[in-house]
Order: C-alpha cells, then sequence, then structure tokens
C-alpha cells in the first residue's frame, strides 16, 4: 500500500466513526443522487453503501411516508436551504422507522450549493414523545451544525488540494482533523455520561481522547505524551473549536518539537483558574522555536491561504500546505482562526528547554 493510498484510508475510517446516519448528495447532478453514505447509515436503514450511492434518497420512502413531509423535502431541496422533517420511511427489510432528517447545503467558493448534507436518527417510541412534529432533539441539531460547519471546512481544504498532487502529509493531516470532531460526536451521544444540558459536554474528557487518539496517530515511541486535566464543562461550540485547536497544537509539537533527537515529553494541562477562566497549556521539553520564528503569528487566514493555492495550482510539484522553516501554513492560519473565534488569548514561548503554548479562554459570564 503506497503513503497515499494508507492516508486516504485513514481518512475515510475517521468519518465512518461518527455515530450519526450522514448522508451526501451531489446538487450538481440529475435528481440529486447519494454520493456518499456512512456505516451508521447503512446500520440504520440496512441498505448497503453500494446500493445507495447513485440513487436518490426516495428509495427509503414507503406506502406510511407522510405526503406532507416528501413535499416538504422538495421544497426545501428546491430553495436550498436548511431545513429538518420526521417522517417515515423504511428500511431493506421492509421495517418502518420514524427518521428526523435534516438537511443542509454545501457551498463552494463561489456560493453556489454543490452538495446537500444530511443527518438522520431513528427516533425510539419514547423520543417521539418528546419530539413534536418537525422539531428536532436540540443535541442532534447541535451536532448536525458542527458536522456540516467542520465539514464544509474540511471539504474546503480537500479541494483546495485536488488541484494538484496532494501529499500524503497533507491528506494525513485532513484525517487527523476529521478524528478529532468523531471524537467530538462520540462525547455529544453518549448519554451515559449525564450531560443534563444538552448545549455542554464534560470538556476534560474529550481533549484527553483527542491527546490519546492524536498521540497514537503521529506519536514516536521514544516521545511520551502526558495529559492533566479537570473536568470543565463547555459549551459544545467552544469544545469543538478547543478539540480543534489541541489537535493542531499536539501534532506539530510531535512533528517538530524533537528533530534530531530520538526522546522527548510533552504534556497538555487543562485547568480552570481561580478567576473563572479556561487554560489549556501544551509544553515540551524538545529543541524548542527555531531561531526567528514568529509561528504562528502573522500568519494569513484560511481563505488567503486557499487563495494562495489556487494561486499556484498551476505550477508543477505537490501541493504542501505546511509551512517551512518557521513560517506558518495551514495549520498556523487554523490555530489563529480557532483562537480568534473563541476570543481566547494566545501565549507561544520557549520553554528553556522546549516551548510552551499557552490558551487563556475568558471566564464565562
Amino acid at each position: 500500500m503506497t503513503p497515499d493510498q494508507k492516508t486516504e484510508k485513514n481518512l475515510r475510517a475517521a468519518v465512518e466513526k461518527m455515530p450519526v446516519a450522514i448522508v451526501i448528495t451531489d446538487a450538481q447532478a440529475e435528481d440529486n443522487p447519494i454520493t456518499y453514505v456512512n456505516d451508521a447509515f447503512q446500520r440504520v436503514t440496512l441498505y448497503s453503501r453500494e446500493y445507495a450511492v447513485g440513487r436518490n434518497c426516495r428509495f427509503l420512502q414507503g406506502e406510511r411516508s407522510e405526503p406532507e413531509q416528501v413535499e416538504n423535502i422538495r421544497k426545501g431541496l428546491r430553495n436550498e436551504e436548511e431545513f429538518q422533517v420526521t417522517l417515515t420511511n423504511y428500511k431493506a427489510d421492509g421495517t418502518p422507522f420514524r427518521n428526523l432528517l435534516m438537511i443542509s447545503p454545501i457551498h463552494d467558493d463561489q456560493g453556489h450549493v454543490s452538495a446537500f448534507f444530511g443527518v438522520q436518527r431513528e427516533l425510539k417510541d419514547e423520543e417521539q414523545e418528546k419530539v413534536p412534529q418537525g422539531e428536532a432533539l436540540p443535541l442532534l441539531r447541535e451536532l448536525q451544525h458542527r458536522v456540516k460547519n467542520h465539514l464544509s471546512m474540511i471539504v474546503g481544504m480537500i479541494r483546495m488540494q485536488a488541484r494538484q498532487k496532494v501529499t500524503p502529509d497533507s491528506f494525513h493531516a485532513i484525517a487527523r482533523r476529521i478524528e478529532s470532531l468523531a471524537l467530538l460526536y462520540d462525547e455529544l451521544l453518549d448519554t451515559s455520561r449525564g450531560y443534563g444540558r444538552d448545549d455542554e459536554i464534560w470538556a476534560g474528557a474529550y481533549l484527553s481522547r483527542i491527546v490519546s487518539v492524536i498521540s497514537a496517530l503521529e506519536g514516536r515511541a521514544a516521545v511520551r505524551v502526558n495529559a492533566n486535566w479537570e473536568e470543565i464543562r463547555l459549551p459544545v461550540d467552544q469544545a469543538a473549536r478547543l478539540g480543534l485547536l489541541l489537535s493542531e497544537l499536539l501534532t506539530n509539537a510531535l512533528e517538530h518539537a524533537f528533530e534530531g533527537r530520538e526522546s522527548g515529553s510533552i504534556t497538555v494541562d487543562f485547568r480552570q483558574r481561580e478567576d473563572g477562566s479556561v487554560r489549556l497549556v501544551v509544553s515540551d521539553d524538545g529543541t524548542g522555536l527555531p531561531e526567528g520564528s514568529n509561528w504562528p503569528f502573522g500568519a494569513i487566514s484560511v481563505e488567503d491561504q486557499q487563495s494562495r493555492a489556487r494561486a499556484t495550482a498551476d505550477q508543477k510539484g505537490p501541493l504542501d500546505t505546511r509551512g517551512e522553516e518557521g513560517r506558518a501554513g495551514v495549520g498556523g492560519s487554523i490555530v489563529l482562526s480557532l483562537t480568534e473565534s473563541m476570543g481566547a488569548k494566545l501565549s507561544v514561548k520557549n520553554n528553556d528547554p522546549g516551548t510552551r503554548i499557552t490558551v487563556d479562554l475568558p471566564r464565562r459570564q
């Protein structure tokens, strides 16, 4: 198996771990056919991926499918808007089930709808009593928004990189980001955690799982990764951004902090401070920042990164979206973007030895 094939396999495996049924259709093809379903879709509907791909989703409909909800689906797709319905669908064995369906359009760089992204949830008897017709479970709606927003970013990166030969490192970075999101969705849908409120999760458990997964994906046998955390409740959106940020910071340390060395250690610390703010620290005892490096400050925006990639698409050679010689590439741009979106303060300092990166989230009002 070539490096490209291996990283593509890792990417697909990460997407497949998402615990809700996901469907992506091609909005620009005739009859809006399915282009992708995940394993959860196969488990819920009993239809195979081979059967579903290339067909319109209407094969799930049957005798008891509500005509008014079917029309709502057609209207939503026709108007290219986000919508939700609850209707009766049928599994491959003929068993009817109540399907809570939410669909969102995905736009390309020119603002055109290139695909529709759907999240499906089979409602159990007790859930049907809690969910009035046409309304979504708050947790599932939150989940759908997170998946769609992050999928849009990842689809944009794939589109950006697909203009040239994709380097294994670039593809692997995409797989890692999807893996971090998949862990969030596991946490969101783990009812045994007893969240109580559907707009928050225990961030410590989520971040600790990211540390474990990234260490396994990117780790080196002689580099120890230690994690210390407090169980702090954070809003789902903030936890998602913080998880992606930790993924970038930890990966950067594993890739660059120990060049020319056989061993070392990285510590991830997540705690609430006395003033109510939350602090995430990623520190290592590696070689430290290159002389003159100002990573990630000064990195251009993700949008400008994509524009630069498009501008160089006609040049020969592979496209590598990582920075070189201390300069911030796409990873640095994402770090700054995520930090700014959370209203957090980012500090990057030499640790003598190594590097210490601190992210301070403001005190919640």
